[in-house]
């Protein structure tokens, strides 16, 4: 195995260490410290040595800022800092991802249509559960955040006519699974808890951001 996939394979790799070991062993636990701040690193490998691909720079930069966003979240202790700055990493790769994905349209962009109704739908919903459960210094940023995980799932759903069905579908199944992942982290820790969280967010999360590294760096295919 050569060149970009092997990378891919390690993603994997860690993938099962941080979702399923702990599970399966929960004597070893511990191991989720060092495979989760690994996903992103090797997905930015992955991006690196891949070729002919679009703005590398950017998708290395929200890479990067996902990472940020693992590695904050990853802190233990109750602290409401981390869990912002957590947030503040996650809510920069999504900003770099909506510029990007609003730069693969090829027509002008209405901003009301079925999907606006369902993101807002969701963004609304999602806010009437969390806002009553939290003090006002996390109310701001969490508001600021759901905002910007619908926008940035609205315009993954606006690239239809820009770009191959694959493509399409690979970036908005990704986008998808990426809003299922946060809120799901979302409501365990300020709504209610339910058992096999962890396996749910972080499985989502990792084969959303696979989706969508995969779909930026075969932009054309």
């Amino acid at each position: 195995m050569k060149g970009p996939r092997i990378f891919l394979l390690l993603y994997g790799i860690a993938a099962f260490m941080d979702v399923i070991v702990p599970m399966l062993f929960p004597s070893l636990s511990q191991v989720r410290y060092l495979a989760k701040p690994a996903l992103m690193l090797l997905l930015m490998a992955y991006v690196f040595v891949s070729k002919d691909v679009e703005r590398k720079p950017t998708i290395l930069l929200a890479l990067f800022f996902a990472w940020l966003g693992d590695v904050f979240l990853m802190i233990p202790g109750s602290n409401p800092l981390y869990f912002q700055l957590g947030l503040g990493g996650f809510l920069i790769m999504q900003w770099i991802y909506i510029e990007m994905f609003k730069k693969q349209t090829n027509k002008v962009l209405s901003p009301v249509n079925g999907m606006t109704v369902l993101v807002a739908i969701y963004v609304i919903g999602l806010l009437s559960l969390l806002l009553p459960q939290m003090n006002l210094a996390l109310a701001i940023p969490v508001v600021i955040y759901a905002i910007s995980l619908g926008t940035m799932l609205w315009f993954a759903s606006q690239r239809k006519s820009s770009v191959s069905l694959w493509n399409y579908q690979c970036i908005l199944s990704g986008a998808i699974l990426f809003v299922l992942s946060d809120s799901l982290l979302a409501i365990n820790k300020f709504y209610h808890s339910f058992p096999g969280n962890s396996f749910w967010v972080m499985s989502t999360y990792i084969l959303a951001q696979l989706l969508l590294t995969q779909g930026l760096v075969k932009l054309r295919s």
